[in-house]
């Protein structure tokens, strides 16, 4: 008995390190496998849906996947290069910019703005401390850092572009074979998990249901809300419209805000220096198209699929974000909502029989 106890905790320790070991060999491809694992769960009812047609598991698998290469891979890196093309038109302009102003005058120019104008004397003790000598310094060195920082991610492009066309190849691959082999593989998984078949069960469909609301209810929302800042900027004359979208359908994730801490200021740059209709009608375009993705499509969308605290999924949503990156949008709620999940089964499994 106690030789089997000793094998039993030997072959454990045994699992656990190789495990360790696979784990550390998988860090390098983690983002796009983690992303090929996303995306599959989003599209496989296509899959099942084309391979009852094609009656082949594989050929099917192959079609989604050329599909998704044609129709995502290549528009977002064709959306990437462009906008890495106006960052670089953006930061050549900033520096000639800088180069040609003095902090004086750029403080000069900010003072002649008629809504600063109008409030000179209450504008008069700000006006006054930004014209201080380590006020002017700390901005300076701010914005050297910026422009240093944006200079070497620029110099970094080529890098860049070769490692993210591996990563290309790396999720076409897993996410073929997720497709091809996901279900087999989740079954055998199922085999190895030591815990009540409807609790596993229960669990699984938790990860599904909040891979989809995160899907629809977050990426699906900034894409329209991105699209729509992406026609309202080019009508009223902004120029780099697609950064500027861009940059919005990120803004859409971090919360209180969302895109209007975007376009609301653009509408204030649109008013003093394009027109005061465009800036209206930008204003009018943001909030009665683009800011009701946040107040109602939003909202609906994800509650259907995460039933958690609001408070709890604006930490999972920031807080993974921040440690993962943009993968961490689905990791954070992922994690959470599963986290629930395993305390109702705690609930039911065990407390419940102790009484």
């Amino acid at each position: 008995m106690e030789r089997e106890r000793i094998y039993f905790y030997f072959f454990v320790a045994l699992v656990v390190l190789f495990l360790g070991l696979a784990l550390l060999t998988l860090v390098p491809f983690l983002v796009p496998i983690l992303w090929a694992i996303v995306i599959s769960i989003v599209i496989y009812p296509v899959h099942l849906y084309l391979q009852r047609i094609v009656r082949s598991r594989t050929l099917s698998a192959f079609i989604v996947t050329a599909l998704v290469f044609l129709f995502l891979i290549i528009p977002m890196s064709i959306i990437s290069v462009l906008v890495i093309q106006q960052v670089i038109d953006v930061t050549q302009r900033l520096v000639v910019f800088f180069q040609e102003h003095s902090y004086r005058d750029i403080l000069d120019q900010v003072s002649r703005l008629p809504i600063i104008k109008e409030y000179t004397d209450r504008m008069g003790p700000v006006v006054e401390f930004f014209q201080r000598e380590e006020v002017r310094k700390l901005v300076a060195e701010s914005l050297q850092r910026i422009l240093r920082f944006i200079g070497d991610k620029i110099g970094q492009a080529a890098f860049l572009a070769g490692k993210n066309v591996f990563y290309i190849f790396v999720f076409l691959l897993v996410f073929f074979f997720i497709l091809r082999d996901g279900l087999e593989i989740l079954r055998r998984i199922e085999r190895l998990i030591p815990m009540n078949r409807d609790d596993l069960e229960s669990i699984l469909w938790t990860v599904y249901r909040t891979t989809l609301a995160v899907v629809y209810g977050s990426v699906g929302t900034a894409l329209i809300q991105a699209i729509l800042g992406y026609i309202g900027y080019s009508i009223v004359g902004i120029k780099f419209a697609l950064l500027w979208s861009v940059i919005t359908f990120f803004a859409a994730f971090i919360p209180p805000f969302g895109a209007s801490a975007v376009w609301f200021p653009l509408a204030v740059y649109t008013f003093f220096n394009i027109s005061p209709w465009k800036a209206l009608f930008l204003g009018v375009w943001g909030t009665l198209l683009i800011s009701t993705m946040d107040n109602f499509v939003r909202p609906l969308i994800i509650k259907q699929g995460i039933n958690i605290p609001y408070v709890v999924l604006f930490f999972a949503t920031i807080g993974g974000l921040l440690k993962f990156g943009f993968i961490g949008l689905f990791l954070g709620p992922i994690i959470f909502t599963t986290l629930f999940s395993l305390f109702k089964i705690y609930e039911r499994r065990i407390l419940s029989e102790g009484t």
